[in-house]
């Protein structure tokens, strides 16, 4: 008995330093949450976020990553290559199939990854928000060319409304996320192709960014259930690149050319939409990114991603946060997280200091299980020589939330 009563001891020990007892892990349907069901123009004022009544909001949410912009680490294609990317996906499918089959692939993994049973899903798990990466090549051609001369039958733009009307009947806040700018902002896969960084010093990519941002204001600019605009993901990530544009992501000519389109893209927003909320993300630190009282901008949310393993960075990136909010102002966000098997203390972190954070992310494949709330491991099914007919079934079989483990130990730990 006694020694029944010390392995419990043990156990519960165990479970207590991983952030979560056995009684705080639910499955998936003790999960209740019900989030207010009116939406309210969100704003920044004094360093936080708040609603139309001056309440202040904490941002609690997911990413919706591997939707419409494919990582392959945390899909179901091969790695071809180590650099291998959504955009070199497209190209062998569309070498393959043509674009009315690729099209007919892409929309029905995009119609059958993320459903309105997601949605309130991630409601009834006590998100309050989404952050949705997305891409020039939802909207526009390699070309830069619109999809359609009208954005209502834009395929981009209608499924960005459908989720942000869908989002508002669950009462979830939507955060739209740059993912992959034309030409790149980073050399990184995660922007749609890998080894370009062309954004800053292409004209036309930066006109096209323009273009792209400045249709999206003029179609969300009274739109509550939109709650910010991330106008580029991880710019100038460009660690382990080499080559024309690799630039350091804290030197001097990193730092000015992401501060330079950051300009450009707030002035052109700001033209259309003044109501909606800016976010611009530092990498990997805020002190990168300008004051923004010494160059009048308004309303804005300064961005980390926190993928540290280690408490003192954790600490520190907090802290970074923190002085940017009393200094400057500006509201805070960790727009995407994952701090592994310090993730219990980084959430008591963001906690305590009444930091937004949204995690990533919702769903993956073959990514291990502490990425997703969701995970899935499948073999992978190769592109280059499946039928037409294997890759549909594939997709009809492999996309649905239900055929993916729910992350309940996560789960526990995010609260």
């Amino acid at each position: 008995m006694k020694k029944l009563v010390s392995l419990l001891l043990v156990l519960t020990m165990i479970l207590t330093l991983f952030g979560c007892t056995k009684s705080e892990i639910k499955t998936l349907e003790q999960y209740n949450n019900s989030n207010p069901k009116e939406m309210s123009m969100l704003t920044v004022k004094d360093g936080y976020i708040v609603n139309e009544n001056g309440e202040s909001i904490i941002l609690k949410g997911v990413n919706l990553g591997n939707w419409l912009l494919w990582e392959t680490w945390m899909g179901f294609v091969p790695e071809y290559t180590e650099d291998w990317a959504y955009y070199d996906t497209l190209e062998v499918l569309l070498d393959r199939f043509g674009e009315e089959k690729t099209a007919e692939f892409v929309k029905l993994f995009e119609d059958n990854f993320i459903t309105e049973k997601d949605i309130a899903q991630i409601e009834k798990l006590g998100f309050n928000c989404v952050r949705v990466p997305f891409w020039y090549r939802n909207f526009m051609t390699e070309d830069l060319e619109w999809f359609t001369e009208n954005h209502n039958d834009n395929k981009g733009f209608q499924k960005l409304d459908w989720l942000i009307e869908t989002c508002e009947k669950y009462g979830v806040y939507v955060m739209l996320d740059l993912h992959g700018a034309p030409g790149g902002q980073s050399k990184n896969h995660c922007t749609g192709k890998a080894g370009r960084n062309e954004l800053y010093e292409n004209e036309d990519m930066m006109n096209a960014t323009v273009e792209l941002w400045c249709a999206i204001a003029q179609r969300y600019k009274d739109n509550k259930t939109v709650c910010a605009y991330d106008l580029l993901n991880e710019p100038q990530n460009n660690g382990g690149y080499e080559g024309d544009y690799n630039w350091a992501a804290e030197s001097e000519d990193a730092v000015s050319r992401t501060n330079k389109a950051y300009d450009t893209l707030y002035k052109a927003i700001r033209e259309i939409d003044r109501n909606h909320i800016i976010s611009f993300e530092g990498v990997w630190s805020t002190t990168v990114l300008p004051n923004p009282n010494e160059v009048g901008y308004e309303n804005m949310l300064y961005q980390l991603h926190l993928y540290d393993s280690e408490k003192g960075m954790i600490r520190y990136r907090v802290d970074e946060l923190k002085t940017a909010r009393k200094d400057w102002g500006v509201a805070v966000v960790v727009g995407e997280y994952n701090n592994h098997e310090f993730e219990e203390y980084a959430q008591k972190k963001y906690e305590k200091n009444d930091i937004s954070r949204i995690k990533w992310t919702y769903k993956t494949y073959n990514a291990g299980n502490s990425w997703g709330i969701f995970n899935k491991n499948v073999e992978r099914i190769n592109i280059k020589t499946a039928s037409y007919e294997e890759i549909l079934t594939f997709i009809k079989e492999n996309t649905k939330t239900e055929t993916f483990n729910f992350n309940a130990e996560e789960m526990a730990i995010l609260r």
